[in-house]
């Protein structure tokens, strides 16, 4: 702009118009989801362990959110569905060719580090995360509001989590 058409403006304008701009040029920030934190938190321990990175494979996301919601909709809490399918179907299902997988499932969590340290807290789940082998990762929660106790428990359990660990075939 030049000066005369910024006088012709005058400073109210020039304010708003100076004010646009830094608003449009601050950078937003946007907050994690919770896969994305379940990310971090387990790519962090493999590391330490000497592990490489997970990477999201959409293909294992569709299997876990899959698992994720079934959970939580139909009231149960387990690696087999109420199909009777379990995760390498699951995989398979979403058209993931894979040598090896793997799937964590927890419930209860409210948060992403709370799921985490529940599976670094089980052996065979700690094992999965752990496994060098895997380098793609699906990875879910659902939260159902109107969640009802599952047999057994007193209370709902309401966030259901699941990672799905895989080895495409080559």
């Amino acid at each position: 702009m030049c000066s005369s058409t910024l006088r012709r403006l005058g400073a109210d304008a020039v304010l708003i118009l100076i004010t646009a701009v830094l608003v449009l040029a601050t950078p937003v920030s946007v907050a994690a989801s919770p896969e994305q934190s379940v990310l971090a938190s387990v790519n962090a321990v493999r590391a330490k362990a000497g592990c490489g990175p997970l990477k999201f494979n959409s293909k294992l996301m569709a299997a876990a959110k899959l698992q994720a919601r079934n959970m939580a909709e139909k009231d149960f809490f387990g690696h087999r569905g109420k199909d009777g399918r379990g995760f390498a179907s699951r995989v398979s299902g979403q058209g993931y060719k894979y040598r090896f997988a793997a799937e964590n499932i927890a419930a209860g969590q409210p948060t992403p580090q709370r799921a985490v340290q529940a599976w670094l807290d089980s052996p065979g789940h700690r094992r999965n995360i752990m496994d060098c082998k895997f380098r793609e990762t699906g990875i879910a929660m659902v939260y159902q509001a109107d969640d009802r106790p599952l047999k057994g428990q007193k209370g709902s359990l309401r966030y259901y989590w699941v990672q799905v660990f895989g080895v495409q075939r080559p």
